[in-house]
């Protein structure tokens, strides 16, 4: 029996596999939701073998795939569940070779190469050739795609924060994005990911960032794909998480586990402080936190290598207290969440499973009265109350009709709901009297939203090997249900989201320069309407010779967003996204590829278009002069909670509530689409132990999607015309910079009128969005102890444009933010976008001092993100000159939106500095033990060691409105968030 080694070394055997290897390698399709197994079987004389029957058994679930070399010694085994195999081959007149230890993991596949020993040679050189021989490569010579893949195992021994948002973060290319949590991968923003588990999409439904909160103990592997993706997937410009849960085994186990994250050992930032001195709305000096996480989990078989169950129960809570200037919450939100998994193993060939997870979070908490200078605390003046997650539901099943032919199908539903409910109904208030904005209302919520999204899903997958050709087809369908209604807090009159400051001359009220004034916002919302996908993909991965390898594939996908009465607003067929890739095995010896890839991908417009446009929104601002002042000068708040306010100036309608499908979206629109290419080399050093690689990657914007108020351009139009009287739009969801096309009644006759707006018509910028970057990356395993993966990244995004939110500003509304609303907020705004970081160093993985005892770390050091100057659009210049279809410069009445500082000069995009390098240093320590027949973990983990409070944002408002008019913000510049302090995580599991 010759047991293979799979650390080949620089002996005769090395020159037998690689000769081997240079005579056939079959190629294989990457099984997005499984494993895959391929390699080629020789003998010592460097000859395939045809014939070999190469079996593999799950050691947990005792699944066996039995599988036979062709006449070029090929085998190829997809469809596998994740674990760990054992191998055997065996062919008559040779010694069986067998591997005991095989991770199969998602996504890529295992790469064996088995050398077989003739049965009759005894010699003892020859025999230890033979056992050498059999190895596995690190070099995937069939796919392109750029990203890491993470075991449960290697996370336990790691200082990683869960969420699918760390582990992205580990990734080269992927940077974190302080305005909303998440990961932006490839320049893209952190809108435009998506997340899949057991093939289920479980992206944040209404805004596309992040995903939803996963029981993360039930995850077993984690694969992020950050370029060069499959037409498999679709509806990301950014990247791909898939993960695998745990499953069952035909060993009953059980465990339990728990994580306290105590205040106590929780360090504390200083208050950030006002360029005068006061206090920056939220503090964190009076913050206080301790997180607790427990689950206890079960799983076996029901029938032995049959019918398998995991379930999880994860209750985890939070206990805080967030200080601001004015109030102090005191709360704690829960999360009961739940995980279960079934598997059934009608036959080694034939599968189904079953998932379903809860993840509902319930908040409440008490507001203070607060003086978040002196940190004293007066009376209650609110509770409030919160309720958001839902459930997944999902069934897959998978089936090997034949060793060539296999079919996958998907279905899931996942829900996502939110409520909140309000003890008190003070309206949000903010005041600029006192000379910086201030946070001086007591509101318990300054919205309350009830909403329901449903996403249901189907796919369908089916594999097929011809000859050289390794075809793989599906379709996919998506359905989206929006039932969402919003309004802001306070009493009936009063409520709102209001603003106290000083006219600019550059505003709506009229009023003279430095004049107080209150600005009431009341917006609501309202939708129950749908959206929709249905995509068709191939992908042809084509052995053209045995060092070349073809992955040609193309996805085409339909698209709609319909508004409460069905209609749809969007409706865009046909999007032809080709996805190709070149590999070329440089040696022949398998260990170093060459690749090059192109591919284009699609961004659909989101669900929270539906309610921010095609939705009932009517946003409405009423301006009244001020009345009542304190002795500090400051706005006196009325018994309902809103500014003491006097008579009434005027009103601006925003949106009036109107659904008319005709005037909110052009009638030419395109899809929003990206393009990447991609070159680079793999290699692997130090026998194996090493994989070094280098790529270079380049991102195109093709086109956006955005809401620009065209009512301007429209009318100069009419006027062109000499049409009165006609109606005229305002916010339409366009492609900006294209040519403008709407058909709608325009004057009133019934029948449906065309007008088209030429590029010089519109006088709009073209939506652009550039990424270039070199990736370089190692990883290995040196003296069997210590586990790495290091990468540095030199990379450069810039445009005019971050995405669907923007960061520089706070936008979460993916779709609906500032860019492109008027011409003026895009002057000057082609630059370095917000998501730029020139460089970027990581290392992180563990080492194993002995079997018991692992030191893990984490560490990232990162140049820092650019820092813009923004102002008051000037009158007269740029697109607000005089003969300008903008020239009215309604880009002034935004404040300080626009790229001038506060002396009316260009400020270009990212050319005001950026903020500091970050420096990232995570450490664990994690003790395993034996106690009482089950596994003991210990761990502790230390994040943020060095307590490093770099800024991770800044103030970029140039100007600000004081009664002496527009004047320099002397808080520009100055940090508005920074790193997390440093705290500790204790841990301790145990299994049996």
């Amino acid at each position: 029996m010759i047991k293979s080694n799979f650390k080949a070394r620089r002996t005769l055997a090395a020159i037998a596999v690689g000769t081997a290897l240079m005579i056939s390698m079959p190629s294989a399709m990457a099984d997005a939701f499984n494993g895959s197994l391929k390699g080629v079987v020789t003998n010592t004389d460097n000859q395939v073998t045809k014939g070999a029957v190469i079996t593999l058994v799950h050691k947990g679930k005792g699944v066996t795939r039995t599988i036979t070399t062709n006449e070029k010694g090929e085998y190829s085994l997809r469809k596998l569940p994740i674990g760990e195999y054992e191998m055997t081959i065996v062919k008559e007149g040779f010694n069986t070779i067998e591997k005991h230890d095989l991770i199969v993991k998602v996504g890529g596949a295992v790469i064996f190469n088995g050398v077989l020993l003739s049965s009759d040679n005894t010699d003892a050189d020859v025999e230890r050739i033979s056992v050498i021989g059999s190895r596995i490569t690190r070099v995937d010579l069939d796919s392109s795609t750029g990203g890491i893949t993470l075991t449960a195992g290697e996370l336990d021994k790691m200082p990683v924060e869960s969420g699918f948002e760390a582990m992205a973060l580990l990734a080269p290319g992927a940077t974190s994005n302080s305005a909303f949590g998440g990961a932006s991968i490839g320049g893209s923003s952190s809108a435009e990911n998506g997340y899949y588990l057991n093939g289920i999409n479980i992206t944040s439904i209404k805004t596309g960032i992040g995903s939803i909160s996963m029981p993360w103990e039930a995850i077993a592997q984690t694969e992020i794909k950050t370029g060069g993706i499959d037409p498999e997937f679709g509806g990301a410009l950014g990247g791909i998480i898939n993960a695998i849960s745990k499953s069952g085994s035909n060993d009953f186990e059980f465990g339990g586990y728990a994580r306290v994250d105590p205040n106590a050992t929780r360090s504390q930032h200083n208050n950030l402080l006002q360029a005068d001195g006061s206090l920056q709305d939220g503090t964190t000096a009076q913050d206080e936190s301790t997180f607790t996480r427990f689950n206890i989990w079960a799983s076996g078989a029901f029938i032995e290598d049959t019918l398998f169950f995991y379930a999880l129960y994860e209750p985890q809570k939070t206990s805080y207290k967030n200080g601001y200037s004015s109030k102090l919450n005191d709360g704690e939100t829960t999360s009961d969440r739940y995980f279960g998994k079934l598997d059934w193993f009608i036959n080694d060939n034939h599968s189904i499973e079953l998932t379903t997870i809860g993840f509902a979070t319930k908040g409440k908490g008490t507001t203070f009265n607060n003086d978040g200078m002196t940190g004293e605390v007066g009376a209650q003046s609110a509770t409030y109350t919160s309720h958001s997650g839902g459930d997944v539901y999902g069934f897959k099943y998978t089936g090997i009709l034949t060793d060539d032919l296999s079919i996958e199908m998907v279905a899931g539903r996942t829900t996502d709901n939110t409520y909140n409910t309000v003890s008190n109904t003070d309206p949000l208030v903010w005041s600029n009297l006192t000379g910086s904005w201030q946070h001086v209302s007591a509101e318990s919520a300054a919205t309350v939203i009830d909403s329901n999204f449903t996403r249901d899903q189907v796919r369908f997958d089916v594999n097929w090997i011809l000859g050289d050709h390794d075809l793989q087809f599906g379709l996919d369908y998506t359905n989206i249900a929006v039932d969402y209604a919003a309004h802001p807090n306070g009493v009936a009159g009063r409520e709102g989201w209001w603003d106290v400051t000083y006219a600019t001359g550059s505003d709506f009220t009229g009023l003279p320069q430095g004049t107080a004034y209150a600005d009431q916002r009341i917006r609501t919302d309202f939708t129950d309407s749908n959206v929709t996908s249905t995509a068709f993909y191939v992908q042809d991965t084509w052995s053209v010779t045995d060092q070349l390898v073809l992955n040609l594939g193309v996805r085409v996908s339909n698209v709609s967003n319909e508004m409460t009465d069905g209609t749809k607003y969007v409706d865009v067929k046909g999007q032809i996204a080709p996805r190709l890739q070149a590999i070329y095995d440089l040696t022949g010896d398998g260990t170093t590829k060459l690749f090059a890839t192109y591919g284009r991908y699609f961004q659909p417009v989101s669900a929270n278009m539906n309610i921010t446009q095609g939705g009932s929104r009517r946003d409405v601002h009423d301006y009244y002069h001020i009345d009542q002042l304190d002795s500090n000068g400051e706005i006196v708040l009325l018994a309902d909670g809103s500014p003491s306010t006097g008579a009434h100036i005027s009103q601006r309608v925003v949106q009036d509530g109107s659904t008319d499908v005709t005037t909110i979206v052009s009638s030419n629109l395109e899809s929003m689409y990206n393009d990447e290419i991609t070159i680079g080399f793999e290699q692997e050093l130090m026998d194996g132990d090493m994989v070094f690689g280098m790529r270079g990657i380049y991102r195109d914007l093709g086109r956006s999607i955005e809401d620009t108020d065209y009512s301007a351009p429209i009318a100069a139009y009419f006027a062109k015309k000499g049409i009165t009287d006609a109606r005229i739009p305002s916010y339409v969801l366009a492609n900006p910079g294209e040519p403008l096309e709407m058909t709608y009644d325009y004057d009133g006759d019934g029948t449906l009128d065309t007008i088209y707006l030429s590029k010089e018509d519109l006088a709009l910028p073209v939506a652009s969005r550039q990424y270039g970057a070199v990736e370089t990356t190692l990883s290995g395993v040196a003296g069997d102890s210590f586990h790495y993966n290091a990468s540095y990244t030199w990379s450069h995004s810039w445009g005019n444009t971050e995405g669907l939110v923007r960061t520089d500003n706070g936008q979460a509304d993916p779709g609906w933010t500032t860019s492109y609303d008027y011409a003026g907020l895009m002057d000057h705004a082609d630059g370095n976008l917000p998501n730029d970081r020139r460089h970027a160093f990581k290392i992180n993985g563990y080492y194993d001092i002995t079997e018991e005892l692992t030191v893990g770390f984490n560490a990232s050091v990162a140049s820092g993100m650019p820092i813009n100057k923004f102002s008051v659009h000037p009158d007269g210049v740029d697109s607000c000159a005089a003969g300008s279809v903008w020239e009215d410069c309604i880009s002034k009445y935004y404040g300080q939106a626009s790229f001038y500082d506060a002396n009316g000069n260009p400020a270009p995009r990212g050319t005001s500095g950026t903020t500091d390098w970050t420096t990232m240093l995570d450490l664990s320590l994690a003790y395993n033990i034996d106690v009482a027949g089950g596994d003991l973990q210990l761990k502790a983990t230390v994040y943020n060691v060095l307590d490093s409070d770099t800024q991770t944002s800044v103030e970029q408002e140039h100007a600000i409105s004081t009664n002496s008019g527009l004047e320099v913000n002397q808080n520009w510049g100055m940090t508005t968030s920074r790193q997390t302090a440093r705290y500790m995580s204790l841990e301790v599991s145990y299994r049996f």
